[in-house]
Order: structure tokens, then C-alpha cells, then sequence
């Protein structure tokens, strides 16, 4: 047994109409839980010197100097052959 369908309720054409209102942005939206408050908070850490940042850059720096070394090491030491014990 087929359903029929509701007599009113046109079927496979969409209605293009007018729009009623217009929406808020979610952006935008008042909520009960977080107030949208224009202020931007105010920077945790700043540092206007950069002190603090060529200091971090120097130090990966070392680390990465320290890395190609082993790297290097590492390499250099698969030419040198197997390592044998000595012949007794």
C-alpha cells in the first residue's frame, strides 16, 4: 500500500519567497553563558624588547647545532666499517 501524500503540500517544488527577519551572526548572538563584550583582555606576557625571544632563538639554535653534530657522527661513523673485536 503507497501513501498518498497530504493534499496541500506540493510535492518536488520548493516555495521561493520573501525572507521574514533577519538572523543575528552566531558571532553576535547574546548568550546566558558568555557575555560578548567588545573589550579585547588584555596581553598575558608582552615583551617589547624581545629579549625573551632572541634568547628562546639562540637556544634552538644550540639544540640544533647539537643535533646535526650526532647526525653528522652518526653518518661518519657508518664509514668507518664494523666495529671487531680484537684478534686475540
Amino acid at each position: 500500500m503507497t501513501e498518498q501524500p497530504e493534499p496541500n503540500r506540493p510535492i518536488g517544488r520548493a516555495r521561493i519567497g520573501r525572507a521574514v527577519g533577519k538572523a543575528q551572526t552566531p558571532e553576535r548572538a547574546a548568550t546566558a553563558v558568555i557575555r560578548n563584550g567588545r573589550q579585547d583582555p588584555t596581553p598575558v606576557f608582552v615583551d617589547p624588547s624581545g629579549a625573551r625571544r632572541r634568547r628562546i632563538r639562540r637556544k634552538v639554535y644550540l639544540v640544533g647545532v647539537l643535533l646535526l653534530l650526532a647526525l653528522l657522527g652518526l653518518w661518519l661513523s657508518q664509514f668507518l666499517g664494523a666495529a671487531r673485536p680484537p684478534v686475540a
